[in-house]
């Protein structure tokens, strides 16, 4: 198969969701690009010549590409699990700051009456079980998600970073401040108390808020680009 023509036909394709019309018309067009190929290869033309002759006689490429083009009912079921994605990860985070506290809240409840070791083993427990749950949202959002609208948002977030650069460079310019300023005050408080075994804490507070900063600025810029 000829390099040129398969880069071609990737090219034609590259800003179309994938779907199994899709892929077909895809195979379709690079089987038959190809067989023109070779007959004008035979016919003794030069591979230039025969690659020329084989995009020529397309025809009319847009009409077709027209048809595998998602419709509005794809959209909006792409809207609806990007909506549905975000959601539950924010319940995610949100179960893991509700966990981190409940343990750093009975450590502390702990060592107040007098029954450290107790209170942080019910805490450990406590926060285990409630990010696992969260961790099984995540993961079931994800994965309950048609490969095809996966692709679909993939791509959409591919355009948001070559359209809209400045904001990416912005927010990860933020980031990069964000955990500086993370680690800075994780050192300080760890080393200043010693509770190393609790402060570790902070880096999944400062991870779920990432997660939360990250979701925001996708809502705000991506809704641009349904």
């Amino acid at each position: 198969m000829n390099k040129k023509i398969q880069n071609y036909v990737e090219t034609l394709f590259s800003d179309i969701p994938r779907s199994k019309k899709a892929n077909d018309l895809k195979e379709e067009i690079l089987s038959n690009m190809s067989e023109r190929f070779e007959d004008y290869i035979k016919d003794g033309k030069t591979e230039n010549q025969a690659y020329s002759l084989v995009i020529s006689s397309l025809g009319d490429i847009d009409e077709m590409l027209a048809d595998v083009m998602p419709s509005d009912e794809f959209l909006q079921q792409v809207n609806y699990f990007r909506k549905r994605n975000a959601k539950n990860t924010a319940i995610g985070v949100a179960m893991y700051i509700i966990g981190a506290a409940i343990f750093i809240g009975l450590g502390g409840l702990g060592e107040f009456i007098g029954n450290e070791d107790t209170y942080g083993l019910v805490g450990l427990i406590v926060l285990l079980i409630i990010s696992a749950a969260a961790t099984g949202i995540i993961i079931y959002s994800n994965m309950s998600t048609p490969l095809e609208y996966k692709d679909y948002n993939e791509g959409k977030k591919k355009e948001l970073q070559n359209v809209d650069s400045k904001h990416n460079r912005l927010f990860e310019d933020i980031m990069t401040i964000y955990w500086i300023t993370i680690t800075f005050i994780y050192l300080t408080i760890s080393f200043i108390t010693g509770l190393w075994i609790i402060t570790w804490i902070i880096w999944v507070l400062a991870s779920a808020f990432y997660y939360i900063l990250k979701i925001i600025f996708e809502f705000k810029y991506g809704d641009k680009y349904k």
